[in-house]
């Protein structure tokens, strides 16, 4: 991106400022100081308190994002020289800091999205990553960083275009006379990182609004009304509920980026972009560091133990079409074909139930031998068999008493209790 400056010496290729290239600087180079001091005192807290991420790969990722942040506060406060001088100059200082700006940015891409996909893994697919797969992953992540830089001074530089790490705008990075190298060693990682913490954030949105949903082995969109959003409290958990303060990590360095993108998009267009603006973007870009370390400050607690916790079982998927869909139970009540055969065999088989013999006009069995033999077949009834629950539901539902026994009516109970006594 070609940044108006104070002055430019085309001989040297130093870059000059003025007073308010000065001030503008000395606020970057804050913005990354912050980063830098976050990082290393969380760090520091993770070295002397042991990480709350059990059973998860969330920390080595975690911490290679880190460094990634760190790497770019070092670039950043390397413009202190520039500040001293006055100036940027060409030299070993200033390919330095451009190899660093290239390499942590291309870092916080990768690693950003590395973390938001392990935690969108752990949330919404319940799965974890396995030790080798993290191992793999850290050391060929690591590798790439490393290659992107190296592979421009070592093959893509040549005499003719001069150096491909010098000063560039307001500090050094790679020269525009790599623009191809620009586009597609970092601004293509930093846009496609952006591109999947959206689509994730998107996804999450739509799964935990009940606007994605697995029914039949298959993931469907559909449209929730409004009347039927209470429906989404079966399904949801503490897992689901969790997945929308975590998606806040997805987007932070998408937000980060954003106000950069937007310039840089402006310079393409062929347009010049204020000082302001550049200083605006880039103080934004280099607060990445503070602004992860506060969000993970935030949400450490809300990535579970995968281990421990049944909320990292399968959730459980309800057909919305279907009858239990209709009724929010922190239980699931389901007795046996078989048991629930010989529960109705027994009721059929009990002899009908007399009325109140105090009720006019009823009918008091004739034969003394019968009451004995009802009250006998009553007895496990109200007895220590009787099961109720704590609820307040009536005597006719099925939670207050056991599947074996059949219900009989309070007032039908107690009048062969009378009868007998």
């Amino acid at each position: 991106m070609v940044l108006p400056v104070s002055d430019f010496d085309d001989s040297t290729l130093t870059v000059i400022y003025g007073a308010a290239e000065m001030a503008g600087i000395r606020s970057l180079v804050a913005a990354g100081a912050l980063s830098g001091i976050a990082v290393l005192v969380l760090c520091a807290v993770m070295a002397l308190r042991t990480p709350c991420y059990r059973n998860t790969h969330v920390i080595p990722i975690f911490v290679s994002l880190l460094v990634s942040n760190y790497l770019q506060a070092i670039a950043s406060m390397m413009d202190l020289q520039w500040l001293k001088d006055g100036a940027v100059e060409p030299g070993s200082f200033c390919s330095v800091q451009g190899a660093f700006k290239n390499a942590g940015n291309v870092a916080a891409a990768f690693w950003s999205v590395a973390l938001s996909v392990h935690v969108f893994m752990l949330l919404f697919l319940r799965k974890n990553m396995s030790h080798t797969t993290c191992v793999a992953l850290l050391v060929g992540g690591w590798l790439f960083v490393i290659f992107v830089p190296v592979i421009g001074v070592t093959a893509i530089q040549t005499a003719d275009r001069g150096p491909y790490f010098g000063p560039s705008g307001y500090w050094c990075w790679i020269t525009h006379n790599y623009y191809a190298e620009q586009t597609f060693l970092e601004y293509f990682f930093e846009f496609v990182s952006a591109v999947c913490s959206i689509a994730l954030y998107t996804v999450i949105v739509l799964r935990v609004r009940g606007n994605l949903s697995k029914m039949d082995g298959k993931w469907r969109l559909r449209f929730v009304p409004r009347g039927e959003r209470w429906l989404l409290a079966i399904s949801r958990d503490f897992t689901d509920t969790a997945m929308m303060s975590v998606a806040a990590r997805m987007v932070a360095y998408t937000v980060c980026l954003l106000p950069v993108t937007i310039a840089r998009f402006v310079s393409f267009g062929g347009h010049d972009v204020p000082f302001w603006a550049t200083v605006l973007a880039d103080f934004i870009f280099n607060l990445q560091g503070l602004v992860n370390v506060i969000l993970v400050l935030c949400t450490r607690h809300l990535i579970p133990n995968t281990a421990c916790l049944p909320m990292f079982a399968p959730r459980k998927c309800i057909n919305y079409n279907s009858p239990e869909a209709y009724g929010i139970s922190p239980f699931t009540l389901s007795q046996p074909e078989t048991e629930g055969t010989e529960a109705q065999a027994d009721e059929k088989d009990l002899p009908p139930v007399p009325d109140d013999p105090s009720t006019p006009g009823t009918r008091v069995p004739p034969s003394p031998v019968a009451t004995p033999w009802i009250v006998s077949r009553i007895e496990p009834v109200v007895g220590p068999q009787l099961q109720r629950s704590d609820s307040t539901a009536s005597d006719s539902t099925v939670s207050s008493v056991d599947s074996q026994t059949p219900m009989i009516r309070n007032g039908h109970r107690g009048a062969f209790i009378n009868g007998r006594s």
